[in-house]
């Protein structure tokens, strides 16, 4: 049953957003420097949370399975995800879109508790067109999601503008997570479609 896979979902969406908008500071250089540390720090973890809970649930609600164990590998994955994105944001605005579209490849393929999720880049070869259809989705989302960030931004001040804005931001992150993990189920990991190989060392030697 997918019930309790909705709940993380819905859970992950709400206190994501509750806890982004309480940490919003307006006149970021009217706090001190450790109430702004705090803050960044609180986002950042909820951040990294929200995305890996995202992703654990939204696998089971797309492929119709049991919630099962949750790959705490995924964490991992999430928070360099939100660090690569901080950085590109700083240096490079616009490719935030690339990084967006990277992790919606290697969260579904963490999510299945694979080692290395860069796998999950996989389906740009193995299924290219419906990888490139999905990714121009996912920067299309991205540039509305923006729009309507400003729009929150100038008739929502303040927490509640946040608020909106990240309860959106969830929405449509998992909405996402969705349509890709979809899409990586559809192609078989690599140890799912190797011949089989003769362990070396173990062939019995010929009888004479």
């Amino acid at each position: 049953m997918t019930g309790r896979a909705w709940l993380v979902v819905v859970v992950a969406v709400v206190i994501g957003a509750v806890l982004q908008a309480a940490t919003s500071v307006p006149g970021a250089g009217t706090v001190s420097g450790t109430t702004l540390v705090l803050d960044v720090t609180v986002s950042f973890l909820a951040l990294v949370l929200e995305l890996a809970l995202l992703a654990w649930a939204v696998r089971s609600i797309a492929l119709h399975e049991p919630l099962g164990r949750f790959p705490r590998r995924l964490l991992v994955w999430s928070a360099l995800l939100v660090v690569v994105a901080a950085a590109v944001a700083v240096v490079l605005g616009p490719v935030v879109v690339l990084v967006l579209v990277a992790g919606l490849c290697v969260l579904p393929a963490a999510a299945a508790g694979e080692r290395n999720a860069l796998g999950g880049l996989r389906v740009f070869r193995r299924t290219p067109g419906r990888a490139v259809g999905a990714a121009i989705v996912a920067v299309v989302v991205a540039a509305v999601t923006w729009v309507l960030a400003l729009a929150a931004g100038l008739f929502l001040a303040g927490a509640l503008g946040a608020a909106a804005m990240w309860l959106w931001f969830g929405i449509v992150l998992a909405l996402l997570l969705g349509q890709w993990t979809r899409l990586a189920a559809r192609v078989p990991t690599p140890s799912a479609t190797a011949p089989d190989e003769p362990a070396t060392g173990t062939t019995a030697a010929p009888r004479s």
